[in-house]
């Protein structure tokens, strides 16, 4: 289906109130997809099980044929104010598991988790849902949004952890869970090499990371 240019000034305008930072379309076929990148979800983060990650996710072969269907996806980078240390950056898988001895390296480290919950429960999930909901009005009938990464609607009051479902049980939010880009397959750094961009060099030292997630149309 052609994504005509009001249409397009519409969902452009409502994501960057969302708290989009920009917008772009791209044809569905130049998102890179590729069997070996959810290994770095088996493998490496702590998100796994997670009820919009493996294996609860269509699996890349699946979701290669489903993608198939689409013409056409919008990209959608949100804003984040949640700088990074080069220390954090680079030590941020461990530092769940094994927290620093430095504590003011801890407490960088728990502000940096708890933003990235926080941005996700309070703007990127919502704002990605909005979109999509958007998009069905617009008369994309098939729309899907997906997740910049792990779900965080169960997210703790005080965002210090997830309270997800995960393999003990039914999902919380069912109608609110969109699948996590990585767990589908999907390479983003190749798919902004497709379309001219880059995305950011780890390990960080003083930025903050760029949450991108793709809203499928047809």
């Amino acid at each position: 289906m052609e994504i005509s240019n009001e249409n397009y000034r519409q969902l452009e305008g409502r994501a960057k109130e969302l708290g989009a930072k920009s917008v772009r379309l791209l044809p569905a076929e130049d998102i890179v997809v590729e069997d070996r990148t959810v290994l770095k979800c088996i493998f490496g983060c702590n998100g796994y099980g997670s009820r919009v990650c493996p294996p609860f996710i269509p699996t890349v072969d699946e979701f290669k044929k489903m993608l198939a269907d689409y013409e056409w996806a919008l990209l959608v980078e949100w804003n984040s104010d949640n700088v990074f240390s080069q220390e954090v950056s680079e030590n941020f898988v461990k530092f769940s598991t094994s927290p620093p001895g430095d504590e003011a390296v801890k407490q960088q480290f728990q502000n940096n988790l708890k933003t990235i919950m926080k941005d996700r429960k309070e703007t990127i999930q919502p704002g990605v849902l909005e979109l999509e909901k958007l998009a069905w009005t617009l008369g994309y009938n098939t729309a899907l949004a997906t997740f910049p990464g792990m779900c965080t609607w169960c997210a703790t009051k005080d965002y210090s952890g997830v309270n997800c479902a995960g393999a003990n049980g039914p999902c919380h939010h069912p109608t609110l869970r969109r699948p996590c880009l990585m767990g589908l397959g999907v390479r983003m750094d190749k798919t902004l090499e497709k379309i001219g961009s880059q995305l950011q060099k780890f390990p960080m030292d003083d930025t903050a990371p760029v949450p991108y997630t793709l809203i499928l149309l047809d």
